[in-house]
């Protein structure tokens, strides 16, 4: 059985019966009570730690020092003492001796560390609570769980811990965390989890995007183009609410037994694409002067030297590198991968959902107005096929509107040790800041608004709603891998700003991938984003190009979605559309299995739900494995076309309103799964009309 699976069922059994002897703990809020603890036959990490003091004595008085609530008995060993599923990365004496006196001497030379002294006996007990968490995870992982990335979920202290595998000198393989410490003993399985013995102390970065990019020598340009524009302001925000109560617990969803809670952080956080300075030698440019006379090229003229001028085309240049949200390298790594790529979790499995005959793909905003990037990994093109692409050009990356525009389009997202190996100054390359992420590129990334007009974005542009909100990626609610039981994650009002709730009766809820089948709930990500009430709410539409489209709304059909009108820009879209998998919604809709219909009728069929205003579910996601059947075999699974509309440069919304009359005692639970924005262009190409995926 696979290991992750096991520790998860032992996590379940344990909570389990701590819930039926009535036990209570939570590790963030307040001590242990010793009447908390659980009886165990094998050896806990506590215990593990404690009986190995020649080598983990630092380690356990690190731990003892660690404050997890408001009693000031409450305590991290005390906490890997207690019923659950951990991951421990345990630094040996030797290992925590060297990272004291190294900091110690950093503080002596005036860079603040915290670290007053190298003995330990006089490490405050803030810092031993910063050490300490960086170092446990609240669920078990084996490093054969792990791909090359990061481990899946954050550690307690809200940060990922990078991966990946090396080779020393004799030819042994260990695993590297964080570019600073080896796991030199993997995998010590405990009754609560595991421990993996490190030869160096996990120390991720305090430093602030602009901060952590002046450290490494090899993005010199990049990083003085930050400063001189004024941007670096814009990436040094990180905290939006000092006041956030991430213990309070929402509504339950009604669908669903399992409580939910809150969003763990309300943080922002960036990702930032980075052109090392050996690239732009390469094209000529040896300071920000030239970078800006090269996006001259591209960007205009106007405010040329006005740098922190919003129309200046270094400062457009900059900001079309910079993503409103933390993308990890991949989704199989934990929440937040630029796609969904290898994620698997409790029977939802996106290598069956979002089939590899397709690209997959996602589209997110820049910080550059109304632009965005594509990010795609085209499986479908063995040149690119194993690669992170952003803006991956049509016709399998060779179709270019315009032909200076081929060097800077499919552009590539290097892995971080690639990274390390490639570029001059970047050895120790280090892209993990306290709000965000570094990655380097392959080419140099430009905005060009016909080539994403007339090219990239000329498509069916499909998003997964939860795609849109940035706050869900950068507080890990989408894609959560969390703890057994939390499945669903409330959403308070305001928590997302580009989503308004328009009365107190809408109750908003994230609920993360879960199984998919013909016979059950149909999603394109498997993960659902529910509104539950009589609601009333609003989100802005992502910024396309400009241009005329038609808007699609994707959404499972349910026996409670309620009768919903539409709006967009404040004005009526159409009469009101029942949601409701009933008998009526049968006829009004005209879906029809294709089984035993020749490809005439299935064109005709196809046609006749069009000129209702509905399309079958896409093709391309897969539903059963077994069969093979997809969202377009499955009646559940619909599209309703919402009309044509001109999407000029500015913002637009899209609001949904409940109708219906509900009777006594019934819920209406609006669920949209994703959202289809397709340019005038495609609809109406008949040398390449739509295809069904």
């Amino acid at each position: 059985m696979n290991h992750k699976i096991t520790n998860r069922l032992r996590a379940a059994a344990l909570m389990a019966v701590a819930f039926a002897t009535a036990l209570s703990f939570t590790s963030c809020d307040d001590e242990v009570d010793e009447k908390n603890r659980f009886t165990f036959e094998g050896e806990l990490i506590s215990g593990y730690l404690e009986n190995n003091p020649d080598r983990f004595s630092h380690f356990t008085t690190i731990l003892s020092k660690a404050r997890i609530g408001k009693k000031a008995s409450g305590n991290l060993l005390k906490t890997l003492s207690t019923y659950g599923s951990y991951t421990c990365f345990a630094p040996t004496n030797e290992a925590i001796e060297e990272f004291l006196t190294e900091q110690y001497n950093l503080g002596l030379e005036g860079e603040r560390t915290g670290i007053t002294s190298p003995d330990i006996e006089f490490l405050s007990d803030s810092m031993a609570t910063e050490i300490a968490m960086n170092h446990i995870i609240e669920m078990g992982y084996m490093t054969t769980d792990i791909n090359e990335g990061a481990f899946p979920m954050s550690t307690m202290n809200r940060r990922f811990t990078t991966v990946e595998w090396i080779t020393d000198s004799e030819g042994r393989v260990f695993p590297l965390l964080n570019n600073s410490a080896r796991i030199i003993e993997q995998d010590l399985e405990k009754e609560n989890g595991y421990v993996q013995v490190i030869d160096g102390v996990l120390n991720p970065s305090n430093k602030l995007i602009p901060e952590l990019m002046k450290v490494h020598e090899g993005f010199s340009i990049f990083s003085e183009a930050i400063t001189v524009t004024g941007l670096d302001s814009l990436l040094s925000i990180y905290e939006i609410d000092p006041n956030y109560d991430n213990t309070l617990t929402g509504p339950d969803l009604d669908s669903e037994p399992s409580t939910s809670p809150y969003p763990k952080e309300k943080k922002q956080r960036y990702t930032l694409l980075v052109e090392a300075d050996d690239l732009f030698r390469s094209k000529g440019i040896n300071d920000y002067k030239e970078l800006e006379k090269f996006a001259s090229e591209w960007y205009g003229t106007e405010a040329m030297g006005d740098y922190k001028n919003p129309k200046n085309p270094l400062y457009q240049f900059v900001a079309y590198h910079i993503i409103d949200r933390q993308l990890l390298y991949s989704s199989s790594t934990g929440p937040g991968g630029f796609i969904m790529e290898n994620y698997d979790n409790e029977g939802y499995s996106s290598l069956v959902n979002l089939n590899q005959k397709f690209d997959s793909y996602e589209y997110y905003e820049t910080m550059l107005p109304y632009t965005m990037i594509k990010v795609t990994k085209p499986y479908t093109n063995e040149q690119y096929k194993q690669h992170i692409v952003i803006n991956y050009a049509q016709e399998a990356g060779t179709y270019f509107a315009n032909p200076k525009m081929q060097e800077h389009l499919n552009v590539i997202v290097e892995r971080a040790n690639v990274t390390k190996e490639k570029y001059q100054g970047l050895k120790d390359f280090d892209q993990n800041s306290l709000n965000g992420i570094i990655h380097t590129i392959d080419r140099i990334l430009i905005y060009n608004e016909n080539e994403m007009a007339g090219n990239v974005l000329n498509e069916r542009i499909r998003i997964d709603v939860s795609a849109i909100m940035p706050e869900l990626t950068n507080n890990g609610v989408r894609w959560d891998l969390s703890k057994p039981g939390n499945k669903v994650t409330f959403l308070p009002k305001g928590y997302c700003k580009g989503f308004v709730v328009n009365n107190d009766d809408t109750e908003v809820f994230y609920f993360r991938p879960h199984p998919t089948g013909l016979g059950s709930y149909a999603n394109y990500q498997g993960d659902e984003f529910i509104v539950e009430g009589k609601y009333d709410f609003k989100y802005r539409i992502p910024h396309v190009p400009a241009g005329t489209y038609e808007i699609r709304f994707g959404y499972p059909r349910g026996y409670y979605r309620g009768v919903c009108q539409f709006y967009v820009d404040g004005e009526i879209a159409g009469i009101p559309v029942d949601l409701r998998w009933n008998a009526d919604t049968d006829i009004t809709i005209g879906w029809v299995p294709y089984d035993g219909l020749n490809e005439e009728e299935i064109k005709e069929n196809d046609k006749a739900m069009r000129n209702r205003g509905y399309m079958k579910g896409p093709a391309s996601i897969v539903l059963d494995k077994t069969t093979g059947g997809t969202m377009r075999d499955s009646e559940q699974a619909i599209r309703k076309i919402i009309g044509t509309y001109r999407l000029d440069k500015g913002d637009h919304w899209l609001r949904f309103k409940d109708v219906s009359e509900n009777a006594t005692g019934k819920m209406t639970q609006f669920d949209q799964d994703y959202l289809e924005l397709v340019p005038k262009a495609v609809l109406s190409n008949p040398n390449k009309p739509e295809d069904i995926y």
